[in-house]
């Protein structure tokens, strides 16, 4: 992780250096101690970059102070501030010592002389491997999954217009109104307010509030959606039924749809605004490189089996997945990219795939009860973990390495922040 240093600086034209006076009481009669002078800074450093904290484990950051001349100093005073003020994350004390409060992520940062340096703190959960989360979706199937970078807040998706939202990594789940009573299929988030809901009879619905009103955008399509994804606020993309790929580049004031493929697509992801893929009934995997102006079929197909789920993570690696554990992923070739196929076990009817990293990646679906499969290599190599849930699983999302959820049939949400690891 990169990260800059030193977010404030200020040009060291003092007369004198300053000069911070810390008193101790101890007691009637006692003197102060000497001061401590503190030369003029070139930077603070605070380490380690990231920490991870388990709920309710204390933890200390390192803070360094460097002269004018790059010397590094002893001991001085700082002063420590965390972005979550709210305290739900965690607390911090003035000599840098963190305590877990509740799974999320927040930045906490260490100021001397007007220089500071920032680190990120990750609080995870004691709770090992997959577990069940109460999704208070009443039985309904649900079918997408989405979380912002915060690891705190989430919606998940599902049959007769169910909307669920949480604001606590999962731990409760809160129903918003959606206004329809089609499937929906998928959800994106932009931003914290701005988002994306795709299902049934073309059904497309935004908000801008993080949920709380949700408004039905005519796409100007009937079909069954069912994928969305949004690379900015206003360029975004679904695919359905029919082959149908929708586009729109203002904010889905208007939409552009095109036919590229008869058959289903179940699912698109792009890389940046012009790479992306789709992927669908029969194998066909579908590719731009414009955006979606126009599309062109990967030809021969790598297999004939349906694939439902695709994840791009960058120009040249992605990865699908479909019935019978079939998994193709991209390859570099001298002259371009290509698909090769690889299989994560014939039993497994693989509905969704995600890559939190080029390497490590998490499958879900159904081999009799909820399935998750877990790659370390890019997607060669698939190792089944356990579930913990009965019923098929439709949707993953992955924050990092760690942190993730699924969700599936009769309501089930099922959430891991250490990558499945039991």
């Amino acid at each position: 992780m990169s990260r800059p240093r030193n977010l404030e600086s200020r040009t060291p034209t003092r007369a004198a250096a300053l000069l911070v006076a810390v008193v101790l009481a101890a007691g009637c009669g006692s003197s102060p101690t000497a001061p401590v002078i503190i030369p003029p800074l070139s930077r603070v450093a605070l380490s380690p970059e990231t920490l991870v904290v388990h709920i309710g484990e204390s933890l200390s950051f390192s803070a360094d102070a460097y002269d004018t001349s790059g010397a590094h100093l002893g001991p001085i005073p700082f002063v420590w501030r965390t972005s979550d003020a709210s305290g739900a994350v965690l607390s911090l004390n003035q000599s840098g010592r963190v305590t877990g409060r509740g799974e999320g992520t927040a930045i906490v940062s260490a100021e001397a002389d007007s220089l500071r340096d920032s680190s990120v703190v990750i609080v995870v959960p004691q709770t090992r491997g997959w577990y069940s989360q109460v999704s208070n979706a009443n039985g309904a199937n649900l079918n997408g999954v989405f979380f912002l970078p915060d690891g705190r807040t989430g919606w998940a998706v599902g049959d007769a217009g169910k909307i669920l939202r949480t604001t606590n990594a999962g731990v409760s789940w809160v129903a918003q109104s959606s206004g329809t009573l089609f499937s929906l299929e998928s959800v994106w988030f932009v931003t914290a307010g701005d988002g994306w809901v795709v299902g049934a009879s073309g059904t497309v619905l935004h908000t801008v509030d993080g949920g709380a009103h949700w408004n039905r955008v005519d796409a100007g399509s009937s079909e069954i959606l069912k994928d969305v994804i949004f690379a900015t606020d206003s360029i975004g993309w679904a695919v359905g039924s029919s082959g149908l790929v929708l586009s729109t580049t203002n904010r889905g004031t208007t939409w552009q749809r095109r036919f590229p493929t008869p058959g289903t697509l179940h699912s698109v992801s792009f890389a940046g605004t012009q790479d992306g893929w789709a992927v669908g009934d029969q194998g066909v995997i579908i590719g731009t490189h414009n955006g979606g102006s126009s599309w062109f079929v990967v030809q021969p197909a790598v297999t004939g089996l349906s694939l439902r789920s695709v994840w791009r993570r960058s120009a040249a690696k992605a990865f699908a997945a479909g019935t019978q554990g079939v998994a193709p992923r991209t390859i570099t070739t001298p002259d371009s990219t290509a698909w090769t196929v690889e299989n994560a076990g014939a039993s497994n009817q693989l509905e969704g795939v995600h890559y939190p990293t080029d390497l490590i990646g998490f499958a879900v679906g159904f081999n009799g009860v909820g399935a998750v499969l877990r790659t370390d290599d890019g997607g060669v190599s698939w190792q089944p973990q356990t579930s913990n849930s009965q019923f098929r699983l439709n949707d993953v999302f992955f924050l990092d390495s760690g942190r993730g959820w699924a969700v599936g049939d009769n309501g089930t949400i099922i959430h891991t922040a250490t990558g499945g690891m039991p």
